[in-house]
């Protein structure tokens, strides 16, 4: 059969590609074409599937062709096109049809007939009179073909191949591609699935060739197929120039950074870098790469990198990262694993309102079509699968949303990882009440990991040193290849990682405002005890990483002294720290409650830094190699289990030749064993301190500018923040601290927020004045700032409708900066009326005392978060016990005008109190009197809600009263 579709079709058809494989063996075929509609993004996993299933793959793709490209509405006809002897045929075409689109990627007659390389297969409507023979030309036989059809292709004496009309892959998959494709599906009366020779010949036997004509046409078909010999290719690292060594490139770089080489540290970790990129043959890749980072830093703020490349002294002393990894305690291994060859990642932020000049710096260097931008593939994931089945079937949300509650977690080393949303279907209350009411909601388990959506990556670039078509295929409209991340490294393309970072661009406004150089935030020193008093005042807002409520509740519970702080608790505000009470015992430890013990006096080298507990991947890498005598090999592999989450199953194995390590080191047997369960506790949620250092760099500089700048760093804060909640919470700070804001200057403001340093008798006010932009008042759009700043500039009246817009009385989203109050005024200006006769308390001045006691808030419901108690870290925590009775709890961030807390409702009252939040959503926007116990005696503010009423919406919805 030469036509198959797959998954990849994107809502045209669906099809997991090892279960198109297995229909394909078990129809007997030798070759498996894939001939996706309009994508080939499916190419390099089929390659792999077909390589693992001993059967040969065969490379193509289905493009609408049509006699006219500009008319309103194209008449199309879907051809099939193999790739014979070279897959950038295929590419090359399909770049072709995306450059034309029109509701899809289409070909002219004259392209699509004429087409090189390639085998041309004809559907079953297309205009004959269109058609020009051309080579390799043959039209599809298929059950969807017409008996006229049929004939005017015999009278055109254009040869048959055998085609099928798959859209999914077993008869049982009707109901999946009907609830996948929606409004795309189109359900016929021939057979839509991959059908075997017998089923094929019986499904067009209609048209009246004999049994002899068939099996010659099946014949053809398979000569067709071992005719296609097109294979992936590989592409490799281009080659740049090189103007110096790398080693001399690192010795100017040390001189400007002022790094001393002669330090014998130093010396050893350059040296040993240097052999191992030489070594791997990773040259080239640090001459791009430090190349694109010398343009960027000479127009615009480059982050200090992310993630494992701050751990090298070379990307340090080439420009790439800024951060030095040597009195950081960073580890090159964690960042190029020794015992493998593809290319480490090195990530890089720009600033987002300049990160266009690095694209096309790229583009134009290395050429236009050697440089493209990555695609990337959306799949269903378990809550979107049940959320768009059931819309599809009609299933009550809340059931569905029962479910997902209830959804069982598995780590991603899991053999049934994947099966997640079947087994719960299956096994739990809620799957099995939902599949009994609506047994057709089986099929979300079926969407569960299958293709989505594709759309181009927020930042990677590939670049080849050929065209990148002859590798992938490049959707023109986007710029994009037809392949994701992982696709890309299969078939060795480098991908460079260049990130938008918006935090980057307030730096770049705030310091040109203030008048201070672009690298006035690399050079500052790290023990500017101001900066760390914004944080020990809880001036939380935009500080880049304690917008969130995590690292501000670890943040209030102790004092900030240094920057190693910042750097761990970076670390410690993710959910398996604070999950596994890891965040508590370091608050304790770091505030003196509790003393800082070492299991053996061998761990205190590596776990003094931390207070005793295992935070970072980097300990635990140290740790299994220096104490344990682990190889890198091992040791990276235990690295990854840990960062990708793959539970104790899959790295405990690392745990007898650990111990039999530690112990041949004297460390007892029973404190081996505990540590290794320490770190196989605190291991699995262990952090990347490399980029934790980095980011702490960026939320250290907020903090700087916060400190010694306020004016200018809110300024640009307030005009990259479009949240006009978080524009409040900013604006709040700075009026607390006695300055003032205008939300707008009919004279003054302009496109962005600005600083007016203003005069009285010739001297500036003591304190200047923050002015809003133009665009805060409503009906103010691009077209009408743009029309008021040219008037003033030249100096003449102002559009009559315009000055009307700005005489009468103007609200903007920031009058007020207690909106949550405001609107509990409004609505409930009484609130003993509705019996709430406890006065609310400010979440500012929730304490944790030694003991429990009762509190009552007026807030909203800033998040609302569904949970299980028996969810894997749940149950961990309680030592493995599972609950019995009902499971499902809500986790909420409680907000009002001063403030957020973490609020629970337990599963004993989720369904009364919970399960209603839940369906009416909004959150941000419902309004809420909560009452309920403030739990003393720990360091995590938390309340445990006893009652709970409906008051409202903020924007004052017909529901506003409840």
């Amino acid at each position: 059969m030469l036509r198959t579709r797959t998954g990849y079709s994107f809502r045209h058809s669906v099809g997991h590609l090892r279960d198109v494989i297995a229909r394909l063996q078990k129809c007997n075929y030798s070759a498996a074409p894939i001939t996706d509609r309009a994508s080939t993004f499916g190419w390099v996993k089929w390659n792999h599937l077909c390589e693992d299933k001993k059967i040969r793959p065969v490379f193509g793709i289905e493009l609408a062709v049509t006699d006219s490209i500009n008319a309103k509405r194209p008449t199309v006809d879907h051809w099939v096109f193999l790739a014979q002897n070279d897959i950038g045929d295929i590419n090359r075409l399909t770049e072709i049809a995306t450059r034309q689109f029109r509701y899809q990627p289409l070909l002219t007659y004259e392209q699509a007939c004429h087409a090189p390389g390639v085998f041309k297969i004809m559907g079953y409507k297309s205009q004959l009179d269109h058609v020009d023979h051309g080579t390799d030309l043959f039209a599809g036989l298929s059950p969807a073909c017409s008996r006229g059809y049929v004939t005017a292709i015999k009278n055109k004496k254009i040869p048959f191949l055998a085609v099928g009309e798959n859209v999914f892959t077993i008869p049982e998959q009707n109901g999946f591609y009907e609830v996948v494709a929606g409004r795309n599906s189109s359900m016929q009366s021939y057979p839509q699935h991959i059908l075997t020779q017998d089923e094929w010949e019986e499904a067009v036997s209609y048209v009246g060739f004999s049994k002899t004509q068939l099996n010659d046409i099946w014949k053809n078909s398979r000569q067709i197929l071992k005719n296609c010999t097109a294979k992936l290719k590989h592409g490799k690292l281009l080659a740049p120039e090189r103007p110096v060594p790398l080693l001399k490139m690192c010795e100017k770089g040390a001189e400007k950074l002022g790094v001393n080489l002669k330090d014998s540290i130093y010396r050893k970790r350059l040296h040993h870098e240097l052999t191992l990129i030489e070594e791997k043959e990773y040259e080239d890749y640090f001459y791009i790469v430090s190349d694109i980072c010398e343009f960027a830093r000479s127009r615009m703020i480059v982050g200090p990198a992310r993630g494992s490349s701050c751990g090298s002294l070379v990307c340090y002393l080439l420009g790439i990262t800024t951060v030095d990894p040597i009195p950081h305690g960073l580890i090159f291994e964690r960042f190029i694993d020794i015992n493998r060859n593809d290319l480490p990642d090195i990530d890089i932020d720009f600033s987002d309102q300049h990160r266009h000049m690095v694209f096309k710096y790229m583009s134009d260097k290395y050429g236009e079509n050697r440089v493209a931008r990555l695609g990337t593939v959306a799949m269903y994931k378990s809550r979107s699968a049940l959320s768009e089945s059931g819309a599809a079937l009609s299933a009550p949300r809340w059931m569905c949303d029962a479910v997902a509650e209830s959804l069982i977690e598995r780590s991603s080393g899991d053999s049934r990882a994947l099966l997640t949303l079947e087994d719960t279907l299956k096994t739990m209350p809620a799957g099995k009440e939902l599949l009994e009411k609506y047994p057709a909601m089986i099929v979300a388990a079926s969407m569960e990991g299958h293709p989505r959506h594709y759309s181009q990556h927020a930042a990677a670039v590939v670049i080849a040193e050929k065209p990148i078509t002859d590798f992938v295929a490049v959707d023109h409209r986007s710029g994009a290849t037809m392949c994701d991340k992982y696709d890309a490294e299969a078939i060795n393309l480098l991908k460079i990682d260049a990130l938008g970072l918006t935090q980057l661009s307030v730096f770049e406004d705030a310091l040109d405002m203030a008048g201070l150089a672009r690298d006035t935030l690399e050079n500052l020193s790290l023990d500017d005890q101001d900066s760390f008093e914004v944080l020990n005042k809880g001036h939380f807002a935009g500080i880049f990483q304690f917008n969130g409520m995590a690292l501000q509740s670890i943040c209030k519970q102790f004092e900030v002294t240094d920057f190693n702080d910042i750097v761990q608790v970076t670390a410690l505000g993710r959910p398996g720290p604070l999950a596994s009470g890891g965040a508590h015992e370091w608050i304790r430890r770091k505030n003196g409650i509790n003393s800082v013990t070492y299991p053996h006096p061998v761990f205190e080298p590596y776990l003094n830094d931390t207070l005793g507990i295992v935070l970072y991947q980097e300990q635990v890498m140290e740790i299994g190699r220096n104490i344990g005598g682990l190889d890198w090999g091992q040791v990276t592999a235990l690295r990854k289990a840990m960062s990708r989450s793959l539970g104790t199953e899959y790295f405990d194995q690392f745990g007898d030749p650990w111990k039999k390590g530690a112990i041949a080191k004297g460390v007892n047997p029973n404190d081996a064993n505990k540590v290794w369960d320490d770190l196989c506790a605190y291991g699995a949620w262990s952090f990347n301190k490399s980029h934790s250092v980095a980011y702490g760099l960026i939320s250290y500089w907020c903090c700087w500018l916060k400190a010694h700048h306020p004016f200018e760093f809110a300024a640009a804060t307030l005009s990259h923040e479009k949240d006009p909640d978080r524009q409040i919470q900013l604006l709040r700070e700075i009026v607390s601290e006695g300055y003032s804001y205008e939300p707008f200057s009919p004279e003054l403001s302009g496109e962005a927020w600005t600083v007016d340093y203003r005069e009285v008798d010739g001297e500036l006010l003591e304190q200047p004045v923050l002015i809003g932009p133009l665009t805060n008042i409503k009906g103010i759009g691009p077209k009408t700032l743009a029309a008021i700043l040219d008037a003033r500039k030249n100096n003449v009246p102002l559009p009559e409708k315009i000055q009307k817009m700005l005489s009468k009385d103007i609200v903007t989203p920031i009058d007020t900066l207690y909106p949550i109050g405001d609107a509990f005024k409004r609505l409930i200006p009484d609130p003993s009326a509705r019996n709430i006769i406890t006065p609310p308390t400010p979440i500012i001045d929730i304490k944790i005392m030694e003991k429990d006691y009762e509190v009552m808030v007026f807030c909203t419901t800033s998040k609302i978060n569904p949970r299980d108690e028996n969810e894997v870290i749940n149950v961990q925590r309680r030592g493995y016990e599972i609950k019995d009775g009902p499971t499902a709890s809500l986790n909420l961030q409680l907000t009002d005008d001063t403030d957020t807390v973490f609020g629970k409702i337990d599963r004993f009252k989720y369904l009364k109190m919970g399960k209603p939040i839940v369906d009416r959503g909004r959150p941000g926007k419902s309004l809420y009197a909560v009452k309920g116990v403030v739990r003393g005696g720990g360091t995590f503010r938390m309340i445990l809600i006893k009652q709970l009423r409906y008051i409202g919406d903020v924007d004052g919805g017909s529901n506003s009263i409840g």
